[in-house]
């Protein structure tokens, strides 16, 4: 009998042809199930229904999802391709210290993307973003992702801030910010791409990666890390703590490890992968490309988005509620 795998994931973020072949060669069904966002995600995982078997959970979505139990403890005795990660993936991560209910599937930066046949200034902060989102010319074109640690971040950091700022004061001026932007916004948006693509969109919100794609596909993007700095983040593979089938689901983050595997999912998204043995079998273009694998100089700049107090999360989930009304 044909085993079964759920898999909860984003839009387009598997190469078919990784499930294909992982189909094929274990004569086994993957069944995709898509959401838009990570609040979806996260709703789905705590929901009442039955859980997937594996998912792609944001880092910070691992540490909420462990805390509620929700995630499997990984049995590394089953994952063999463990080691062609690099060390710093393996040991030491914040949200999951040892690798014990996650592994990375990538990682990358939050910035923002513009049409340069659309727009045709240069534009180098998250200053810049804002000021050409209000103007005129610009409003009604542009998206941010559907996410409040990114969008709620970009105007903290706008203002001078830690991307994890959550004291009220420093919340009161995002609110102003984000509330004086939201008019001009054509979509809250975490699936940018086709409104880029259509003409829709001028500018977006988002990560480096749906750039590095729309940039292949011949699209003319330029993508930003603004220079007041901004979000280093990354996604991982993890198992529900109430899979149906969890040997399946090791066979299956085991199979992705595999470095010819992680290279053509490297190719697939254009983010960043966390695999060494991967990145040695990526073309020179890609290994060189400075938006996937950012200068020393523009990391320092960056901030990994880490677990608030009850207070602060508090304020911040009311901030985006009031945004998103």
């Amino acid at each position: 009998m044909t085993k079964q795998l759920t898999l909860l994931t984003w839009p387009d973020y598997i190469n078919p042809v990784t499930l294909e072949q992982f189909e094929s060669e274990f004569d086994a069904r993957v069944n995709l199930e898509v959401v838009p966002s990570a609040v979806e995600l996260i709703e789905r995982m705590t929901s009442d229904g039955p859980a997937p078997d594996v998912l792609c959970p944001p880092d910070y979505a691992v540490r909420e999802l462990e805390a509620q139990g929700r995630l499997a403890a990984l049995d590394h005795r089953r994952l063999s391709n463990f080691e062609h990660l690099e060390k710093r993936f393996q040991m030491g991560r914040p949200h999951d210290e040892g690798s014990h209910v996650s592994i990375i599937k990538d990682w990358g930066t939050t910035g923002f993307m513009i049409r340069t046949d659309m727009i045709d200034e240069e534009p180098k902060s998250w200053t810049d973003f804002w000021r050409l989102a209000r103007s005129a010319k610009f409003s009604g074109h542009v998206t941010v992702l559907d996410s409040p640690g990114e969008v709620i971040g970009a105007a903290l950091k706008m203002r001078g801030h830690s991307y994890n700022a959550s004291s009220a004061d420093v919340l009161a001026g995002a609110r102003d910010d984000l509330l004086s932007l939201k008019p001009h916004l054509l979509a809250f948006e975490t699936n940018c791409k086709p409104l880029l693509i259509s003409g829709e969109a001028y500018m977006a919100l988002g990560w480096n990666g749906d750039a590095a794609a729309l940039s292949a596909q011949g699209l003319p993007i330029t993508y930003v890390v603004p220079s007041e700095g901004s979000q280093i983040w990354e996604d991982d593979w993890a198992i529900a703590a109430y899979a149906a089938n969890p040997e399946l689901a090791h066979i299956f983050l085991n199979f992705v490890l595999r470095p010819e595997v992680a290279a053509q999912e490297a190719r697939y998204t254009r983010y960043a992968t966390g695999n060494r043995s991967a990145l040695a079998l990526l073309d020179d273009e890609m290994r060189n490309d400075p938006s996937t694998y950012p200068p020393e100089t523009v990391l320092q700049k960056l901030e990994a988005g880490m677990p608030l107090d009850e207070v602060g999360q508090k304020g911040r989930d009311e901030l985006w509620q009031e945004v998103r009304a």
